[in-house]
């Protein structure tokens, strides 16, 4: 009779006097090696991180060294690590440990009662159903109860002996690959061809002088009038100088002259945008800088110069012949302050001062 069946016909007591009898005489086997082959007849463990780290996992009770530190929780066995969780009674994590299932030794199986060393510490191990934890019973079952777990004990000891075998028993099998079921498919007709896009519109520039697309170009004048001809094999185009329409007038189906209104130019660089669109909305674009440099205002060769507005009023001619003289040639001199200084002191009025400022050259 093992030591199971005999605990839960005289109870708790008996179990832990019969297991302290034992512990000595288990500890101090050898450890067996081999592979154990014959898995016609074990409980079949619970497949666990099926997908990740597989691992078969067993109920277990567990007395560490003493029977007096009884737990309850789960013995999961991988290819490369055997590790115990403990679930009752809580608060006892410190039970739990982890080893390398090919470090652990002294491994021994008697009366359904597992027995190893993991690094320093001997681990006692019964197999015990989930349901049965953190109790004895002592129902008409009990010996069929107990046969169950010499079984289940058996079955933790022979997948630490034959790992790759048990796993094979609970990992599903692989399905089939599907059936490859060849059909016959229709070519799909060719795709129809795709007409190419239209070309775009043709500009040719006749005014400015000299004027072409993407070009500066230096003009002296303040205002000026874009001209060309507007060609497309769709038709007509339409054109727009500057984001306004321009003025066409047809030379047949599918060209026409254009122009612009004047258009008013500042000093510097002037930007011109001119772009045509056909029906289809295909647009060319011409851009035109215009660098307008203002000319300067022409001057009268006999215009006077300071010092000749001086030695005038310095040789005894009036104040007011000077002035008139000023209003007819004009000067060509920036007067300064210092030159009003000057002209003021050699006899120069207020009012030929006036004169002298507003006939100033203006840059």
């Amino acid at each position: 009779m093992s030591a199971e069946v005999l605990a839960r016909r005289i109870g708790r007591g008996a179990l832990l006097l019969c297991l302290s009898l034992t512990l000595p005489m288990m500890t101090q086997a050898k450890t067996k090696k081999g592979v154990d082959t014959d898995l016609s007849n074990i409980i079949r463990p619970t497949l666990v991180n099926g997908q990740t780290d597989p691992a078969l996992r067993f109920p277990v009770m567990s007395m560490p060294g003493s029977v007096f530190s009884i737990t309850y929780g789960w013995l999961d066995i991988s290819s490369t690590t055997i590790r115990y969780t403990v679930v009752q009674p809580p608060r006892k994590s410190e039970h739990d440990f982890e080893s390398s299932r090919f470090s652990i030794n002294e491994l021994d199986y008697r009366q359904s009662v597992l027995t190893f060393k993991a690094g320093k510490k001997n681990q006692i191990l019964v197999y015990l159903p989930q349901e049965s934890w953190g109790s004895i019973h002592t129902a008409p079952g009990a010996m069929s109860a107990a046969n169950r777990e010499t079984l289940g004990t058996t079955s933790i000891y022979k997948t630490l002996m034959n790992f790759n075998g048990v796993m094979a028993m609970v990992r599903p099998p692989t399905p089939p690959p599907p059936q490859v079921i060849v059909r016959t498919v229709q070519a799909p007709p060719p795709p129809k061809p795709v007409a190419p896009p239209p070309d775009p519109p043709t500009i040719v520039l006749s005014a400015p002088d000299g004027a072409a697309g993407n070009q500066a170009l230096e003009w002296d004048q303040s205002t000026m009038v874009v001209r060309g001809v507007a060609m497309d094999t769709t038709g007509i185009p339409v054109v727009e100088i500057n984001g306004s329409p321009a003025n066409m007038r047809p030379q047949n189906t599918q060209a026409a002259e254009f122009w612009s209104d004047p258009v008013s130019l500042q000093a510097g660089d002037n930007r011109i945008q001119i772009v045509a669109a056909n029906s289809a909305q295909v647009r060319t674009q011409l851009d035109l800088t215009i660098h307008y440099e203002p000319k300067a205002a022409a001057v009268n060769p006999k215009a006077l110069s300071r010092d000749e507005v001086i030695n005038l009023l310095q040789g005894g001619v009036p104040p007011t012949r000077v002035l008139e003289l000023v209003r007819e040639r004009g000067i060509k001199f920036s007067p300064s302050a210092d030159d009003m200084s000057v002209i003021r002191a050699a006899g120069g009025t207020d009012e030929l001062i006036d004169a002298i400022q507003q006939a100033a050259p203006h840059s």
